[in-house]
Parts: structure tokens; sequence; C-alpha cells
């Protein structure tokens, strides 16, 4: 009797587990070969030895491959939509490749060709605060925004005419200013207020290895009676604030002690502060030819734009993307929302922080630090070059490199 009932033990867990391996589903891969191309006139051709990145639209961790000999990256991926990255640096240059959107449902070949981006150090932007804070009554603050400019080379740059606007697009929905092949435009439309740093060419010299900072407001936002004391930042002792007061009415506090920036552009006399969108916005630092006017240059009709396929008459600043000293495509956390409006030559990739009005910006990575100084990484792919959701630390720069 002992024996049958074991055999029927036996025979039982032997059904069940056939029962469980029956119900097991085994997810479908599809082969996806990705196959990378160095630009026209470079030395080479195909890029061997180069990590491949593959992001499904729908979340997860991203997957990587390195290309063989023959330039091509193999991933055996699941069906779904899917973006694919590729960095590369040499002693010259960044390269940087993107593919966004790709629908995966079978075997298939995909190829990517790098753009180049010499390696020559200069400004860059090195930290942007933008999400706000929340005020001990669970307000919402945003006037302890700003932006930090570091000069990542090794002479002194002067910043005369300097120029830093951010621009009109969402990145909620599909870039708008395409021509009628959807290519994006070589100028970049700037909305709001368009700042620029006055001189006459010598008067604003930034040594190697230090940073400017650009307040919305310029006082200590955890003290001042009219900051906000969970505010993260004293903007006290910033370098220049971005003061509206001339154009908009007055209703800008002008901070004492913060030299003002001079207005260039306004599209605006609404505003109040100029605002960083909340939830990220793409951001342009830029030159003007040498002897250009800036305020001139930004009076000149042929020098703007309406809104394509808007009624409104608003006009915006159009940039050439030649002018263009650094970017950074700042986006909303939401990946379905994430629609790029910096051409890849200026960013290839973006970054975010996870919420708004958490006190938290975005900062570039460090790549080195030699003799105590800070050499920022600038592989022209934000992606990869920054670090979001980072607690603001204006004028301070990391002791240690970045991952």
């Amino acid at each position: 009797m002992k024996k049958v009932i074991q055999s029927l033990i036996i025979l039982s867990v032997i059904v069940f587990a056939g029962c469980d391996d029956d119900d097991t589903e085994v997810a479908v891969k599809y082969e996806v070969n990705v196959t990378v191309e160095y630009p026209e006139g470079y030395g080479e051709t195909l890029a061997a030895g180069v990590a491949v990145k593959a992001r499904q639209l729908a979340g997860g961790d991203p997957l990587s491959a390195m290309t063989d000999n023959a330039g091509v990256a193999t991933f055996n991926l699941e069906a779904g939509e899917y973006n694919f990255s590729v960095v590369h640096e040499t002693e010259e240059f960044a390269f940087n490749g993107v593919l966004e959107g790709q629908s995966i449902a079978d075997d298939t070949s995909l190829s990517i060709t790098f753009t180049a981006v010499t390696l020559g150090g200069g400004l860059v932007i090195k930290e942007v605060y933008y999400t706000g804070s929340t005020t001990p009554e669970d307000g919402r603050y945003f006037a302890d925004q700003f932006h930090e400019i570091y000069n990542n080379s090794d002479e002194v740059i002067y910043l005369d005419g300097l120029g830093i606007g951010i621009l009109q697009q969402s990145s909620s929905s599909e870039n708008v200013w395409v021509d009628g092949e959807g290519n994006f435009l070589p100028q970049l439309p700037l909305n709001g207020y368009v700042w620029y740093i006055p001189g006459n060419g010598t008067d604003y010299p930034l040594e190697p290895r230090t940073s400017i900072i650009i307040a919305q407001d310029g006082i200590n936002h955890k003290t001042d009676p009219d900051g906000n004391p969970n505010s993260p930042v004293n903007l006290g002792n910033a370098d220049w604030e971005t003061y509206c007061g001339d154009i908009n009415g007055g209703r800008d506090a002008d901070a004492a002690g913060v030299p003002n920036l001079s207005l260039m552009f306004a599209n605006t006399t609404t505003m109040v502060d100029w605002l960083h969108p909340v939830f990220g916005a793409a951001v342009i630092i830029f030159r003007l030819p040498e002897g250009t006017d800036p305020v001139a240059w930004a009076s000149d009709p042929d020098n703007s734009l309406t809104r394509p396929g808007s009624t409104s008459s608003r006009e915006y600043l159009m940039m050439p993307k030649d002018y263009v000293v650094d970017a950074v495509e700042v986006v909303r956390v939401e990946a379905e929302r994430q629609f790029k409006r910096l051409h890849d030559e200026l960013d290839a990739g973006k970054i975010w922080c996870s919420d708004t009005y958490i006190s938290k910006g975005v900062r570039r990575k460090v790549k080195q630090i030699i003799d105590g100084k800070v050499i920022y990484k600038d592989t022209n792919n934000a992606s990869e070059d920054f670090l979001g959701d980072q607690t603001p630390t204006p004028g301070v720069h990391p002791t240690v490199v970045d991952n």
C-alpha cells in the first residue's frame, strides 16, 4: 500500500511539473545586427570594438553589445520599440550615433553613421538647475534656477558677447521646426528672453577650469525673505542674473550686488522672470560673428520666424546652429515625451530629472582631475556626458571622477 501511495505521489509531481512546463511561455527574440560606420572623409570606414546600446522605449535597463571587426554589433531582442546609441572617443574626436524609435518585430539589420566633433576644449554648460523646489507650505518655487558655464580648456576665454537662450519647442511632441523633407532647420528657435554678456571684447575673462553662474534671481534663496527656506541654493554670489524688470514693467526684483545680463531679444512682456521650464528645455550658449551688435542682429526681421503651422504672429529668434558654442537636450521624464530638438552634432543624446520641484538638476560628468582642476566630459551627447537628479552645486566642482 505504501508503495502504491508513493507511486501516486511521484506520478502527481510529474504530471504537475509537466503542466508547469507546458504553461511556461518563452519570449521570442529576434537577431538585430547594427553596423556602425565612421563619417565620410574619416580614415576608417567600419567602427570595430565600440559599444552599442539598445534601450526599449517601454522601459528597462539598456543592453550593450560590442562591434566586431566588420563593425557589427549583434543583439537578441524581444519585439518592441528601441533606441540605439553609440559613443566613441579618440584623442582628437568624439563620435556619436543615434537611431531612435526603431520597431523590432523580425530579424533585421540597421546602420548607424557617426557624427564627429573635435575635442578642442572650450566653454561647456556644466550644470542646469531647473526643477525648482517646494516651500514649507507645499507651494511651488522656481526663482532659484541657475545655469553654470565652465571653461573646460587650459586657456583664458573672454565671455564678452556670449549669449544664452532656451529653445521654443517642448520635448512633448515632435519638432515642428523642420524643412519640407522633415530635417531640422539649420537655425534654432529661441523663446521668451534671450540674453548676452556685455563688454568690449576683453572685459570679462574666464580663467581655465573655472565657471560663472547665471541666476534667475541673484539672492540667497535659503535665507532671503523673498526666497524659500527649502531651496537648495545660495545664489547671492552669482556672477550674473537675468533681470527682466525693464521689459515687463518692473515686476522682476533686481538683486543688489549681482550684475544683470543684457537683453538681446524678447517675444513676451508677461513673463516676470526668465524661466527654464521645470519639465526641461533644450538650452544653448552661442556667439555671434565678431563685431556683431547682438540687439541690432536680433532686431533684423531676417533673423526671426513664426512657428510653423501656427496662426500666431509671435516670432522666435532663429539662431544658426553654427553659432552654438554648447547645447544640452534637457527633456521630460516620460520616455514617450522625449522628442529631440537639437541636431545630433550639437547633442546626440538627452538628459532629464525624475520629477518637478524636487530641488534637483543635471550636471556634467567629471572626466579627469589634473592638478586639482576638473575636466568635464564633453562628447556632445548628454546621455553620456550628464547625470540627472543631482543636488545643485553652483560654483562647486567634484573632487572625484564620475563613472
